[in-house]
């Protein structure tokens, strides 16, 4: 499960184009994957209201709730790995990423353009 509607804001929902565009797979696996969160009771899909052949994916509270249990394990597990170069070896691991995080959007979050394989187009 990716956090990428977590962190999107509430109502915690995206459409299967921005979560594709985002996690770097195609729409197709997207799909599958809903449908099996949707089958567990994490996401509810509905037709969206921009475009009625497009889904909009929303977490559902249980969705929220593994969402925020799985960034804290995730989270504590880059700490743990990062507590092994001491402070000195965080700070020069830090200093050439500082650009990056600098032309991050508010949350975080950058969404990607990927080319789709079988047609080419972005």
């Amino acid at each position: 499960m990716s956090p990428t509607p977590r962190t999107s804001g509430q109502p915690y929902a995206l459409s299967t184009g921005e979560l594709s565009r985002t996690v770097l797979v195609t729409t197709g696996a997207i799909t599958k994957r809903v449908d099996r969160l949707e089958a567990r009771g994490l996401v509810t899909g509905s037709v969206s209201e921009v475009d009625s052949r497009g889904r909009l994916i929303t977490l559902t509270a249980e969705g929220v709730e593994l969402t925020d249990e799985l960034i804290a394990v995730h989270l504590d597990n880059q700490r743990r790995l990062l507590s092994g170069l001491g402070a000195g070896g965080q700070d020069q691991l830090a200093r050439p990423l500082e650009p990056f995080a600098s032309a991050l959007p508010p949350g975080g979050c950058l969404t990607v353009r990927v080319r789709a394989r079988a047609t080419g187009r972005p």
